[in-house]
């Protein structure tokens, strides 16, 4: 189903990498507008969703308004459907894991990034009308797979800058404080369904971390409903017959915590300099990205002598998409690094 005003979409598929580095098949969507393209192509921005999952029932570009999912698979909606008004084509990839073979490496940033930027390498097999001057731009999970494709030692064509819509930053230690929890608060359940997608992910680069797993770093209840983490989307995943079930101190060991904060730290995006010009919106009372710690990202970015750009908006996490707040600036933003 269509649902962009300004554009028409298809689901496509483009070659990449797995962890291993063997061929993959990845899948995603691609928006182009309905007007037609400038000399040289429309230019193009890659659009990075929020977390959904970690298996195929998760992938965005499978999504439709009746999936369990589709707040969040669609949140990015009201941006890429203003950047498709003013020409602009987009991407967005499903990420490795979700639609096509492998294990999701949620918030590990290089097989992430690659998700992007083996898309951008793409474009022209999905339509050859699409240019070369392209954005990179996310939102959550999709803000770390921004964040590091701007730090990639080659692009297929150069990068113009990043659009990092409330940029996850140190779960090592928001979720070092959660894991303390010896039961669930009342809505806290997602908070553990993401501890356990971090596992998973972090299971892909971490030695210690899957070998942890594979012993007795699970506690026996998260043992039991790991399965669940490739077959549900988050919204399942966080409900009270899976891993929304599960008070933090019980779901890992010490060992195991220490292991994950270690791969958290070793992929945060506060340690990146990016190469381009940066914008950041974050929200004032933001429950996955706290404001305090996205002032830091900032701070530490421009002390590396990073350009960025911050607005704060007055909502919270996911409210930072809706059309009044961080899209309202950020098309003018993105439009001028292209120079549209």
């Amino acid at each position: 189903m269509d649902l962009m005003q300004h554009g028409s979409s298809q689901p496509v598929s483009y070659p990449s990498t797995d962890l291993d580095g063997a061929p993959v098949t990845l899948t995603g969507l691609v928006h182009l507008p309905h007007t037609a393209p400038p000399a040289g192509g429309w230019p193009v921005v890659s659009y990075g969703h929020m977390t959904t999952g970690a298996g195929a029932t998760s992938a965005p570009s499978t999504g439709s308004p009746d999936h369990l999912e589709w707040r969040r698979m669609s949140q990015g909606d009201a941006l890429c459907d203003a950047l498709l008004a003013q020409g602009v084509a987009v991407l967005r990839p499903d990420y490795l894991g979700l639609g096509s073979p492998g294990t999701h490496p949620y918030l590990i940033g290089e097989p992430l990034a690659r998700s992007v930027v083996d898309m951008v390498a793409a474009r022209q097999t999905f339509d050859d009308r699409i240019g070369d001057r392209w954005v990179s731009a996310g939102h959550s999970e999709g803000s770390v797979a921004a964040l590091h494709s701007a730090v990639q030692p080659s692009w297929p064509v150069p990068l113009l800058g990043v659009a990092a819509f409330a940029p996850v930053t140190r779960m090592d230690r928001t979720i070092g404080l959660s894991a303390r929890l010896p039961v669930v608060p009342p809505g806290f359940g997602v908070v553990s369904a993401l501890i356990g997608l971090m596992l998973l992910g972090a299971s892909t680069v971490s030695e210690e971390v899957a070998d942890l797993l594979a012993s007795d770093g699970l506690g026996p209840e998260a043992d039991a409903l790991w399965p669940h983490l490739t077959q549900r989307c988050l919204t399942d995943l966080a409900r009270d017959d899976s891993w929304g079930a599960l008070p933090p101190r019980r779901i890992a060991s010490p060992e195991l915590y220490r292991a994950l904060f270690a791969v958290m730290r070793d992929n945060e995006v506060a340690r990146l300099v990016p190469r381009v010009p940066v914008r950041i919106d974050s929200a004032r009372f933001d429950e996955v990205a706290p404001a305090p710690l996205t002032t830091r990202l900032v701070a530490a970015y421009r002390r590396a002598g990073v350009q960025v750009t911050h607005r704060r908006w007055p909502t919270h996490h996911s409210g930072t998409m809706r059309p009044a707040y961080a899209p309202s600036e950020a098309v003018d933003w993105i439009l001028a690094r292209l120079g549209s």
